[in-house]
C-alpha cells in the first residue's frame, strides 16, 4: 500500500493512478507500507521512485508485529538502492518486554547503519538518525562551548531539540513517551560501550567539511 501525505490528508490508491507530483502539491512525504509475501509490489516501487526522483521523502515503514518476516540486509538494500527512508515503528501493544524487543531492534539497525553495507545510505532510519544527529550535535556543542556565545549554544541547542522533520514528529507524537525515554538511553548507552568510533566520525566529518 502507498499513503500519500499532504498536511491532515491521507490518501489511499492503487500505484497505477498515482503519477508524480507538481512542486505545488504540497506533498510532504509518502509511506510505502510492506507486504510480507514481496516486501514492495513492483509497481509501487516504480512510483516510489517517481517521487524519490521528484524530491518527495518516502519512507518504508515496518510495523513491529511483523519486522521478523524481514530480513534487515535485504531491507537496507531496498531502501539504500531506493534512497527512501526506513522507519521502524514501535508495538502497538502496551507491554514492558515487547519495549525491550523494540530497543533490541533499535539497536541492531544502528549497527547496521554503522556498518559498511550502509556506507553510502544518506536517508533516515527511524528513530535512530535523528537521535544520532542530535546526540552529535550536543557533542559538538560541548566540545566547542568556548568558541560559541551563550546566544549560539542556546540556538543550536533549540534547533536540536525541536526537529522540524514532518514525518518525525508524526512518528515521536504517535510513540508512547516512555518507549521514547526507553530507546534513547539504551541506543545512547550502546554507543558509548560499544561504538567509540561514532564520535571520532563526528569530528572527522567535521574535518573534511572543513577543508
Amino acid at each position: 500500500m502507498l499513503e500519500l501525505c499532504s498536511g491532515d490528508i491521507n490518501l489511499d490508491r492503487n500505484p497505477e493512478l498515482i503519477q508524480p507530483p507538481k512542486v505545488d502539491d504540497n506533498i510532504v512525504y509518502i509511506k510505502l507500507v510492506p507486504d510480507i509475501n514481496d516486501i514492495i509490489s513492483p509497481d509501487i516501487i516504480d512510483v516510489a521512485l517517481s517521487y524519490s526522483i521528484a524530491g518527495i521523502k518516502v519512507v518504508l515503514e515496518i510495523p513491529f508485529e511483523i519486522r521478523t518476516e524481514f530480513e534487515n540486509q535485504h531491507l537496507a538494500s531496498i531502501i539504500s538502492n531506493g534512497g527512501w527512508s526506513l522507519s521502524l515503528l514501535p508495538p502497538n501493544e502496551k507491554s514492558k518486554a515487547l519495549w525491550g524487543e523494540y530497543c533490541k531492534e533499535v539497536i541492531d539497525w544502528y549497527q547496521l547503519w554503522r556498518n559498511p553495507i550502509m556506507r553510502n545510505f544518506e536517508q533516515t532510519i527511524y528513530p535512530i538518525t535523528p537521535y544520532c544527529e542530535y546526540l552529535a550535535t550536543s557533542y559538538l556543542i560541548d566540545k566547542n562551548k568556548k568558541y560559541l556565545t551563550n546566544d549560539d549554544i542556546k540556538t543550536l541547542k533549540d534547533l536540536s531539540a525541536n526537529p522540524s522533520d514532518s514525518y518525525l514528529l508524526h512518528f515521536i507524537n504517535n510513540m508512547q513517551t516512555v518507549v521514547v525515554t526507553e530507546f534513547k538511553q539504551k541506543l545512547e548507552d550502546f554507543i558509548k560501550k560499544e561504538d567509540a568510533n561514532f564520535y571520532q566520525d563526528i569530528e572527522l566529518c567535521m574535518m573534511k567539511a572543513a577543508e
